[in-house]
């Protein structure tokens, strides 16, 4: 029997050494493989994840910021004001119109909304309103548009606000100019007849003066004069109105209007004044007929001896006499087409000096003085 030879015994030896060693080194891989990184490496790696949560929060946060700031510019842009109180009762929002319209500062955000809308009750007492249609209210002197708006709880009261003051008084002057245009067809109609009718009685009066019935004649005559005056005053009121408004200084109207009423025999024992100054857009010829009116009417309630001023500031004028002064009553009465005071009047004064001033943009407003006398009041 051969006996093997000496290479054939490291072969076989080497065999098992190798897969044995091929297996330890397969081992040792993966052991280093999988065994704990170094402090340095886990370093790397927690910092990696930290800078890639932060990246990501600030990008949220820049666009939580641009959606903000889009919220914001949107209700900036609203011309009206917005309300914000959320469910602490504070105030979350008030955009720049309901800013300028209160009058308040940017720094009321945050704060108690008793506290921020004290001075305006109207809010406050809006803000307790059910959401719904919008309703208009008084306040500082002002009228306004308000109207609350439908919400989740979650979000808190939203209010929405106008000042519509200006709008109101657009919308009675319309009204007054549709009014006065219907009255002013009737009574054109009217005047006009009357006015050939006057023709003829005025020839007969004459024909009786030269007749030498000089007392039938002067009867006549005077009343056909008086129904002329009427007649005249008709015609007036009925003529369509085009307003050539310029800036004028109004002390310069009133003083023309003060002077022509001055020099009227009836009321030259009164005194007629006009102070201060100021300027309004306004048709000369139109105020000037109308001061006329309101002052001659101020004579009128005034006692001999009596005054009568006329003051005048920017956009504003006031006639204030010493008369027994009117109630709210009579004011609004007088200022009625063929509403009269006086039995010899027309009904036609007032009317006529508010369809003027109403026409060039003007309000006419007449009040009682606590002083006494009355106050009429033309405002721009």
């Amino acid at each position: 029997m051969n006996q093997p030879s000496p290479a054939h015994f490291w072969i076989l030896l080497g065999l098992p050494l190798g897969i044995v060693l091929i297996g330890f080194v397969m081992f040792l891989m993966r052991w280093l493989h999988l065994r704990p990184r170094s402090g340095a490496e886990s370093e790397e790696l927690l910092l990696g994840a930290v800078s890639q949560s932060l990246l990501e929060r600030g990008q949220l946060a820049a666009s939580l910021g641009e959606l903000r700031t889009v919220h914001e510019r949107l209700l900036d842009a609203l011309p009206f004001g917005i309300l914000w109180v959320d469910q602490r009762q504070r105030v979350a929002a008030l955009n720049v119109s309901g800013r300028a319209l209160l009058g308040v500062k940017p720094g009321v955000l945050g704060l108690d909304a008793r506290f921020v809308l004290e001075p305006f009750p109207w809010l406050l007492a809006g803000l307790g309103q059910v959401p719904g249609p919008a309703w208009r209210c008084d306040g500082d002197g002002r009228r306004w548009r308000l109207q609350r708006i439908e919400a989740p709880d979650k979000v808190g009261a939203l209010l929405e606000f106008e000042d519509i003051t200006a709008l109101e008084q657009d919308e009675r002057r319309q009204q007054l100019r549709e009014r006065f245009a219907e009255l002013g067809e009737m009574t054109a109609g009217v005047a006009h007849q009357l006015k050939n009718g006057l023709a003829v009685l005025k020839g007969h009066g004459q024909l009786l003066k030269r007749a030498g019935q000089t007392e039938s004649a002067a009867s006549v005559l005077e009343e056909t004069d008086a129904l002329e005056r009427l007649v005249q005053r008709f015609l007036q009121w009925a003529k369509p109105l085009e307003p050539q408004c310029g800036q004028l200084q109004l002390e310069e109207v009133a003083g023309q209007a003060v002077a022509e009423v001055r020099r009227r025999p009836a009321f030259q024992d009164r005194i007629l004044t006009v102070e201060g100054q100021g300027g309004a857009l306004a048709d000369p010829m139109l105020l000037h007929q109308a001061l006329v009116n309101l002052v001659e009417n101020a004579a009128q309630a005034t006692p001999p001896g009596g005054r009568v001023r006329v003051c005048c500031a920017e956009g504003l004028l006031e006639i204030l006499d010493d008369g027994p002064g009117l109630s709210s009553e009579a004011a609004v009465r007088m200022l009625k087409p063929f509403e009269s005071g006086r039995p010899e009047g027309t009904g036609l004064g007032l009317p006529l000096a508010l369809k003027w001033l109403n026409i060039q943009g003007a309000d006419l407003v007449v009040a009682l003085r606590p002083e006494g006398g009355t106050r009429l009041t033309v405002r721009w």
